[in-house]
Order: C-alpha cells, then structure tokens, then sequence
C-alpha cells in the first residue's frame, strides 16, 4: 500500500524532470500511471539512490556500496519501470545484509535472500496491476509471476525463484547467493 510521502509537489516535479531526460518522456507518462511507482520514485530520492542507465545486456542491480540502482540501457520501457520497483525493494526495503562469518550458515543466508527476492518480486507485481489497469502493455514474463502469484501467493513466487536464472550473472537464485556467501565468509568459517 502506497504511503502518503512527505515530498513537496516541486521535488516530485524536479524528479519527473531528471526522470524525463534520463529515461524519455513515454517512460515517465506510463510511471505516472503507477501510483506505487511513484511513492517509490519519491522514497528513493529521499533516501539518496541513485538510479543509472548501464549499456549492455538487458539488467538491473542494485549496487549497495554506491547506493545506485542500475538499469540496462537497452531494457524494453516496461522493464524498466518494473525493474525500479524491484531494485526499490532491495535498496531500502529489505536490503541484503552480508552473512556474518561464524554465525550465518550457508542455507541460512541463501533462504534469507530469496525471501527478500521473492519481497521484491511480489512488489513488483504491485506495479503490473496497476500499469494493467492503465492500459500499459506488459511483458509476457511479468504477466507469468503474476498469474504465478495470484495461483499460490509468496509460496509459490518463492518455489519458482528456486529455479529462476537472475539477470546479472545467469546462475540460479540459490547458486548466486551460495557463491556470494562463499566469497564472503572463509573456508573456516563456514556453516552449513
């Protein structure tokens, strides 16, 4: 559910403006028709992110220590659009807290991270049913978490994300966060 934001209209309209000349005008009228989106749009600015345009493949991260969302320059407009609200999620919602060496377990971390992708993934969800309703277009992946979704909730959101490949490095959700744990922690001081 949307939050009333404390952001003066002027700042909104101040970010629309930087959003336009980052993202395009088309990008930003089918934003507007989100209003989830746009209290995002609103909660990362006030927060201080960052959102970049990357040229590459088709993707979208958040690097924590930079505090910026990047998104692939070349992403179709929706992508794009359902990215922000996706990496809104890992940047001030539930953001990845790395495993303690010593005290965070391996399936520990991993289930901690899927949880938090699987937040991500049911938020935005939240935005596809609101560019649905305006009419937007939608790309035929997001309409699957959504019909996933609405036949078994977070459950069944989460199950599929056991086997989904992520955007950035093509492994699957548990090996991504398996080798990021793995990176982390020292051999020695690995649970299981």
């Amino acid at each position: 559910m949307p939050r009333k934001s404390s952001v003066p209209k002027t700042s909104t309209n101040s970010s629309f403006r930087n959003l336009k000349r980052q993202f395009g005008r088309r990008m930003v009228e089918a934003l507007q028709k989100s209003p989830t989106l746009i209290d995002d749009i609103e909660r990362i600015r006030e927060a201080g992110v960052r959102i970049r345009l990357v040229d590459g493949p088709c993707r979208a991260y958040y690097d924590r220590k930079k505090r910026t969302i990047y998104i692939g320059r070349w992403c179709p407009r929706n992508y794009k659009l359902i990215s922000i609200a996706h990496e809104f999620v890992h940047a001030l919602v539930k953001p990845t807290v790395d495993p303690v060496p010593g005290k965070t377990g391996r399936q520990e971390f991993i289930d901690r991270c899927i949880e938090e992708e699987t937040e991500a993934i049911v938020h935005e969800i939240e935005i596809v049913k609101e560019l649905i309703k305006a009419g937007i277009p939608v790309d035929p992946k997001e309409l699957e978490w959504l019909k996933r979704y609405r036949r078994g909730g977070r459950t069944a959101i989460r199950k599929a994300l056991q086997k989904t490949i992520t955007s950035t490095t093509g492994e699957d959700y548990p090996e991504y966060y398996g080798s990021w744990y793995d990176e982390i922690v020292p051999v020695s001081q690995r649970l299981p």
